[in-house]
């Protein structure tokens, strides 16, 4: 599965900041989305936020993975937006989503996108939700 576009998706959706900041649920956050973890230094130039985004995107791959596991026939289009997802809110957060993923290995695309907005996430971050459905319901 080739993952560029996917990274281009999630570095526009989360944006770019080089200083830390606290985000709308009050986590220390930098670079692309990362959420800083106790102890962290942040990184002083975008190098450095670039080597975090790649592990942060290597841990969402791994995560969509593991929550797909029931999937294997899965639309493309579908993994990717469930990495997005698991960028944002990790594996644990997605697997929670139990009508999208049940919905998913049934490859029932339409159904998997009105579970996604039946959530905390959905009205934590509307605007991204809605886009990330939206591309789901059109498979």
């Amino acid at each position: 599965m080739d993952l560029e576009q996917t990274k281009k998706e999630i570095k526009k959706e989360e944006g770019f900041r080089m200083e830390v900041y606290k985000d709308t649920l009050g986590f220390k956050t930098g670079g692309y989305g990362h959420k800083m973890l106790e102890g962290e230094i942040p990184p002083t130039d975008i190098a450095g936020w670039n080597k975090l985004f790649e592990r942060d995107f290597a841990r969402a791959v791994t995560g969509a993975e593991d929550v797909l596991m029931l999937c294997p026939n899965i639309h493309d289009t579908a993994r990717h937006i469930v990495v997005e997802m698991c960028y944002q809110m990790g594996a644990y957060g997605v697997s929670k989503f139990k009508g999208m993923l049940k919905a998913l290995q049934d490859e029932d695309y339409k159904t998997a996108s009105v579970e996604m907005l039946d959530s905390l996430w959905a009205k934590q971050t509307p605007n991204r939700a809605n886009r990330m459905s939206e591309r789901m319901a059109n498979i």
